[in-house]
């Protein structure tokens, strides 16, 4: 195979504040791998709360461009097996075989003509669940007059991490009637999750993901006994090893490609997650249509679904999965789905 590295910056049209960080570019690593005048495509953002750079990250991929040149692809498992010793396990091989394997996953769909989710067997389209729209930390003005340029979804995830949390999600309340998923990043304590939550009862709230920070597990113990609404896993679970503690505080667990490695990976932890009987929330961060389209091939098996990062973003970088009003619409193409045509 040969392999090329695409740096592009993903400028976003507005800027997206979360209790972490406020974003305005997500700095991209996109790898393309080809094969026998085919190619695919797979990408990984940088993490500036996790310390992960774009530089470092090139720098690893770049690390086992010759055992990749030395490759033919049939089998993106076996491939991923390959790569993984040479990549080795500190913080930034993850993120490289992350993108390294989403490309090898495309091309492997494009070589047997097919989508991904139609070679594992599963479900078509029309039986996902409904997809939710992100609304990022901001004033309430701010926060109701993006609101109207997206004001017709079934779903919706806020952000939340402020002092004016409480006021943001009634004066959204007050404009509809759809559902609503609440993420805080873990800004929140318990004390300030239990007094919300009597009010947020009677909101239509359907979860809350990540309420406290990720290693507070004595939080995590007095929520699962005294919060009404069900939590959600993110920060807290981390990578495959993470999901059985999980499982003894949360309802579900939020899975990110990004976090688990790849598609190959994160096959695996969700058959664990499955196992343990977590609930699937199917994530994303500020991503482009080539991770959103490798992440929607595991919609079948998700019970909720946050695949909205290409909808944040000014830049296109070419056609694939996308999310209109809550609705997943695949497009006529092979592996991923994904067609790259930056610009």
């Amino acid at each position: 195979m040969k392999l090329r590295i695409i740096r592009v910056d993903l400028p976003l049209k507005h800027v997206l504040k979360t209790s972490q960080s406020s974003v305005s570019v997500a700095r991209t690593v996109v790898v393309e791998l080809e094969q026998d005048a085919l190619r695919g495509h797979g990408e990984v953002q940088e993490k500036q709360h996790y310390g992960i750079a774009v530089e470092e990250i090139t720098d690893k991929i770049l690390s086992v461009n010759s055992l990749i040149e030395d490759y033919a692809l049939a089998d993106p498992i076996a491939f991923w097996r390959y790569l993984q010793p040479a990549l080795g396990d500190d913080k930034y091989a993850k993120y490289a075989q992350c993108a390294i394997d989403m490309a090898a996953c495309d091309l492997w769909g494009k070589i047997r003509n097919r989508l991904l989710w139609r070679i594992w067997g599963l479900k078509p389209p029309r039986e996902f669940p409904p997809a939710s729209r992100t609304i990022g930390l901001d004033s309430v003005d701010e926060v109701l007059e993006r609101f109207e340029n997206y004001a017709d979804w079934p779903v919706y995830k806020i952000k939340v991490g402020l002092r004016n949390d409480m006021e943001v999600i009634r004066a959204l309340r007050a404009r509809t009637k759809a559902a609503f998923r609440l993420d805080a990043n873990g800004a929140w304590n318990v004390d300030t999750t239990l007094r919300n939550v009597e009010e947020l009862k009677s909101m239509n709230v359907e979860f809350i993901e990540q309420p406290l920070p990720a290693d507070d597990w004595d939080g995590m113990k007095i929520l699962k006994k005294k919060c009404p609404i069900p939590i959600m896993a993110d920060e807290s679970c981390y990578c495959e090893e993470d999901i059985d503690r999980c499982a003894e505080y949360f309802m579900g667990v939020n899975i990110k490609l990004s976090k688990f490695g790849g598609i190959t990976p994160t096959r695996n932890a969700i058959a664990h997650a499955k196992e343990k009987g977590l609930k699937i929330l199917l994530g994303c961060g500020i991503e482009s249509t080539i991770s959103i389209s490798a992440s929607a091939q595991f919609a079948a098996l998700a019970d909720y679904i946050d695949l909205d990062g290409p909808l944040l973003i000014e830049k296109k970088v070419g056609t694939g999965v996308r999310t209109d009003k809550g609705k997943l619409i695949y497009p006529d193409e092979n592996g991923t789905g994904i067609r790259v045509v930056f610009r």
